[in-house]
């Protein structure tokens, strides 16, 4: 029958992983209640730095976020700006007014001016990279997600730079940041799949049965799994084969084509062992033909 790996080809390629989907919610209203608390400081008759025009617009600005009034927040917010031109909190409102409303020209004019203002704001920068990213000015969102991540560097954010990066074509600039994602030893699945893929392309089946094992162990994924079942039948590992697949198969995605190989890696296993060398041509590796990805 020739050697087992080479009967065993998977009849699919190894599955694309899945971009991570990153929340979208920002604290505008703790910042706001924050600053307008100190209008509450004083007796009821006193006149305060709140009762200004600058202030008291900005103040109603955030009390229509809080009810996802995003049109009169952003008419608040610049009248806000027009009695204070210097009025940061104002614009960085009104940039998520805007966000909220997916006017992204909008909402990077405001973060921008956000950041013109006040260099050091992580938020201000962050934001700004993710309204670039919605207009697909991807240098330009990367080079705010990086200032971002040089004030504060938060994974989640790297994560997001990194995909971004992936979906553009950028691999050796996604590589830097997913390679320093899992030398924290990331808990993040998609960060340890796509280096498993990667790995896996290159031919290094080690590290591909490493990073799939850590994505599967991270977050009970079919594809994952598939791929994982991929990578050890490429090993000669069958019976770690025939795990993976048997886990896949439990998955409605990839339930059809694990089966397929479950029942491959059964009947191989019944045979005498050659412990001959797997065969190198990676199976599913024709350019031009991916496995759809599920962005999620």
């Amino acid at each position: 029958m020739g050697h087992l790996a080479g009967t065993l080809r998977a009849e699919r390629p190894l599955t694309r992983g899945r971009s991570p989907r990153f929340p979208g919610g920002h604290h505008w209203t703790a910042v706001g209640l924050a600053f307008c608390a100190i209008a509450t400081v004083g007796t009821a008759s006193a006149q305060g730095i709140w009762d200004d025009p600058a202030f008291s617009l900005y103040r109603q600005a955030v009390e229509a976020m809080d009810k996802k009034d995003y049109a009169r927040a952003s008419d608040l917010s610049g009248q806000a700006i027009a009695q204070q031109p210097t009025h940061v909190l104002a614009y960085y409102l009104r940039g998520q007014a805007a966000m909220y409303q997916s006017r992204w020209d909008e909402a990077a004019a405001a973060f921008g001016k956000v950041v013109e203002l006040y260099p050091a704001s992580f938020a201000g920068h962050r934001d700004l990279g993710g309204a670039f990213e919605q207009l697909n000015r991807v240098d330009d969102a990367a080079r705010e997600y990086e200032a971002a991540i040089a004030l504060r560097d938060q994974d989640d954010l790297r994560v997001r730079l990194a995909f971004m990066l992936l979906k553009a074509n950028q691999q050796p600039r996604a590589l830097t940041h997913l390679q320093t994602l899992a030398d924290r030893d990331s808990k993040t699945p998609e960060v340890w799949s796509t280096l498993g893929r990667v790995a896996y392309e290159k031919n290094d089946l080690s590290t591909a049965e490493k990073d799939f094992t850590r994505a599967t162990t991270l977050r009970d994924d079919g594809r994952a799994w598939f791929n994982l079942g991929v990578v050890r039948t490429r090993l000669n590992d069958l019976p770690g084969a025939l795990q993976a697949f048997e886990k896949a198969a439990q998955h409605s995605e990839t339930k059809e084509p694990a089966q397929k190989e479950v029942a491959k890696v059964r009947e191989a296993m019944k045979q005498p062992t050659t412990r001959s060398a797997p065969d190198r041509v990676m199976p599913g590796s024709t350019p031009g033909q991916p496995v759809p990805s599920r962005r999620y």
